[in-house]
């Protein structure tokens, strides 16, 4: 009988987070969610970037990729279901070196659905089998390494779910507001005593990459000249713009002024949905969150969860680990 795994993904719009137990360990570890198809790749591999045939066609992704980040909400679409299995097998090659037999192996899939797809039934069922291609085996190569699997079972679970499965003692009998800072949206999702409210779960479009885009543009128009997102990400780090190694003292202020906006539009969006923050707790994860820690760390209401690019995928695998049984 071919080996069954309980992997989970969290696939954003810039980065694809994964994690698998082996030997009782866990994996975790993520890689950039560029997709580009290519012809004739005739450049080394880099670290974090992988050649990907599937269906006869080939693809780089990862690092060697500049972004590409697609601007729909919605992730049923041939790259975002290509990162997913490319994750998959980056699982398998683990399991592999933890001496797990892996061909024809079989997964039960945990990943995030968008909460606007999540309320609806069909569009729940439509993206699963989209993402198990209707169940038949998928084979692919990675850098020149053949894999094969099948996704046995599927659990959808949604976008923002944050650490609430990992500290379900702490969380049970809470009210608990979730906000999940992605690249492109910011997540909504309220919890009553763990169980998440279906009226309460909403999505804005105020990711940090639309903040990294509003520096830039003030920045660009401030000093006449070109500031692109790359310099901005620079900037979220050193705190000040440098423009011919020459720090310009104006620009901290002008940029903790943008971010101090944003933040409060993240938050007012979420009251504009009739999502409260009276008697909440207030938890902000996902990768937005780390850049704009010392922001939120000034809110008297909110905390960040601990490793809170990683918290979704790993209540994830909490999750399919309590409904699945793996067999030998």
């Amino acid at each position: 009988m071919n080996k069954q795994f309980n992997f989970a993904i969290d696939c954003g719009k810039s980065e694809c987070k994964y994690v698998g137990k082996f030997n009782g360990t866990l994996h975790l570890k993520k890689f950039k969610n560029s997709v580009i198809e290519i012809d004739d790749l005739g450049a080394e591999i880099a670290l974090n970037s992988f050649n990907v045939e599937y269906e006869g066609r080939n693809f780089l992704i990862g690092d060697m990729v500049g972004d590409n980040i697609d601007y729909e909400l919605s992730k049923q679409n041939h790259s975002h279901r290509l990162s997913i299995y490319l994750g998959i097998t980056r699982l398998l090659e683990q399991a592999e070196k933890a001496k797990e037999s892996i061909a024809f192996a079989q997964i039960n899939l945990a990943v995030n659905i968008p909460l606007n797809l999540y309320k609806s039934q069909q569009k729940k069922t439509e993206f699963a089998e989209y993402l198990r291609n209707s169940g038949q085996l998928i084979a692919m190569s990675v850098n020149g390494k053949p894999f094969t699997f099948r996704i046995q079972s599927i659990l959808l679970l949604p976008e923002g779910l944050g650490n609430v499965y990992q500290n379900m003692d702490e969380y049970r009998d809470k009210r608990l507001l979730i906000v999940d800072i992605g690249s492109l949206n910011v997540n909504y999702l309220e919890l009553s005593n763990l169980v998440p409210q279906y009226d309460k779960m909403a999505v804005s479009t105020l990711g940090i990459n639309i903040l990294r885009g509003e520096i830039a543009e003030t920045l660009s128009s401030k000093y006449g000249t070109m500031i692109t997102d790359e310099v901005v990400e620079q900037i979220f780090k050193e705190k000040y713009l440098y423009l011919d190694g020459i720090k310009q003292p104006e620009s901290k202020d002008i940029v903790e002024k943008l971010i101090e906006n944003h933040l409060q539009m993240v938050l007012n969006y979420a009251k504009s949905r009739k999502i409260s923050f009276s008697n909440t707790s207030v938890v902000f994860v996902g990768g937005g969150s780390v850049l704009l820690q010392d922001f939120i760390s000034k809110l008297p209401f909110a905390i960040i969860a601990p490793n809170p690019q990683y918290a979704n995928v790993l209540s994830f695998l909490k999750v399919l680990e309590a409904k699945t049984v793996v067999k030998a």
